[in-house]
């Protein structure tokens, strides 16, 4: 049995922006991720309180990797425009 288990989402936004001034931005895209806790986080009975919650194990390498492929594509359509 997992130690963690998923409370929830939470969005994220990510933004592209260019220039130094003015600054534009050109795209932004959000995304749920998933929310987890250990299951060992407890509640008083006291109505309310609070767990922490983390992400997924690899979110850092997943957003750097989707990162890259943005990336690549955005400059690939560049290199065919060049054609």
């Amino acid at each position: 049995m997992s130690d963690r288990v998923k409370v929830g989402t939470s969005k994220v936004t990510f933004r592209v922006r260019a220039f130094d001034y003015p600054q534009i931005e050109l795209a932004s895209v959000e995304v749920d991720v998933p929310m987890y806790t250990k299951t060992d986080n407890k509640l008083d009975n006291m109505q309310q309180g609070y767990v922490t919650a983390d992400v997924p194990d690899g979110f850092n390498e997943k957003v750097k990797d989707a990162l890259q492929v943005f990336a690549d594509t955005l400059q690939a359509s560049f290199n065919e425009e060049g054609e």
